[in-house]
């Protein structure tokens, strides 16, 4: 029988797609990662709490040890000694993951190219491109979900310089709540990289995007209350996360999901960032001694908890800026940064269910999943 042409295909080369093709060919893995950008941009920003180490510290851009929420019942500060909040830039983050596979021997990443066709083989997977075909023993798709999900992270930012300095550069505005513009929970959120350069984003949490036309007028309208003087707009970025619990895209038997499609957003968050290069720690040891991968990040109770709150903040949009408030005013420090991050720790989790009103939560814990 012939050999398959690699011994793993990924399909995707975003951030899901790089993250596991890095591990891979460290471990000396032939593969072949598909992607139908021709080149990469500076297209985003991937925010979280650093809990664990990755291949992309590197990249990381700012850190800050404490962060802002606003709601209705005033201003709420956290901060930690022991975690900082970080962003990595897509820029750094596509250069460094090009070098390393650049560094390996066997890893090959086709820009331009798009799966358009993936079948199962004798041999393992056969993966039909507009440049050919070739074969894999095992498939990774990482392509961005097709399936529209019931609720989601609507957002549209711009990285701004302002011509008078406005923002402070030690704390993150995590959560600015405004009144509603969607059927959901609006908040504005700021990324301070200095006095006079900052992200600000729009966000919506919500069963549908309010659309591009009100996102525009209303991040123009946060930005004009910066008062800030003239300002230049360097970058834009918009997107969807989902936010629904055991949100994946059907996959064919054997093929591994991962990235967004995978389930890799946080359901009451969307933050996906950590959780992808935990994703991928899994997948590739997992390749690495041809056992099982794990088909989800969250087990029961963590997508029971999942659940409950997104429940709450869907039926009752309304008190979803005191709901988020509340967790940040009550919960101990570092509990809920942890919680954020993916920590099933029974003392984590307990601090953020003491921390919500009780009556809300235990109905919504009552009802049918």
């Amino acid at each position: 029988m012939p050999r398959p042409d690699v011994d793993i295909a990924i399909l995707g080369g975003g951030c899901a797609g790089l993250s596991v093709a890095v591990r891979l060919a460290a471990a000396g893995r032939s593969l072949r990662i598909v992607e139908p950008r021709a080149a990469y941009s500076e297209d985003r920003a991937w925010s979280f709490w650093r809990t664990a180490p990755d291949p992309f510290e590197d990249c990381v851009r700012t850190s800050w040890t404490a962060w802002d929420v606003t709601g209705p019942g005033g201003h709420v500060r956290r901060s930690s000694r022991n975690l900082w909040y970080q962003t990595v830039g897509a820029g750094a983050f596509y250069d460094r993951a090009q070098a390393l596979l650049d560094d390996a021997s066997g890893a090959e990443l086709s820009l331009g190219t798009a799966a358009q066709d993936v079948a199962r083989t004798a041999q393992g997977w056969q993966i039909d491109t507009g440049t050919g075909a070739f074969t894999a023993r095992h498939v990774i798709d990482t392509r961005p979900p097709e399936r529209v999900p019931g609720y989601g992270q609507f957002f549209l930012g711009r990285e701004i310089r302002t011509e008078r300095p406005v923002f402070d550069p030690d704390v993150v505005q995590l959560m600015q709540f405004r009144p509603a513009r969607s059927a959901g929970v609006d908040f504005v959120y700021i990324l301070p990289y200095a006095r006079d350069l900052a992200l600000v984003e729009v966000t919506s949490f919500a069963p549908r995007s309010p659309g591009r036309d009100v996102f525009e007028t209303w991040l123009a309208e946060e930005i004009d209350t910066l008062e800030a003087g003239h300002h230049e707009v360097l970058r834009e970025e918009h997107g969807a996360l989902p936010m629904q619990v055991g949100f994946h895209d059907p996959a064919p038997d054997g093929c591994i999901r991962m990235g967004l499609g995978g389930g890799a957003a946080r359901p009451s968050t969307g933050y996906a960032f950590a959780r992808i290069q935990r994703q991928a720690d899994l997948v590739a040891r997992a390749l690495a001694t041809d056992s099982d991968v794990p088909g989800t990040l969250d087990g029961p109770f963590s997508r029971f908890m999942d659940r409950v709150f997104l429940q709450v903040i869907q039926t009752m949009p309304d008190r979803g800026p005191a709901l988020f408030e509340s967790l940040f005013r009550n919960t101990a420090s570092d509990r809920l940064e942890h919680f954020l991050s993916g920590s099933i720790h029974p003392v984590d989790r307990l601090s953020v269910m003491t921390s919500l009103p009780t009556v809300p939560f235990l109905r919504a814990a009552l009802r049918p999943a």
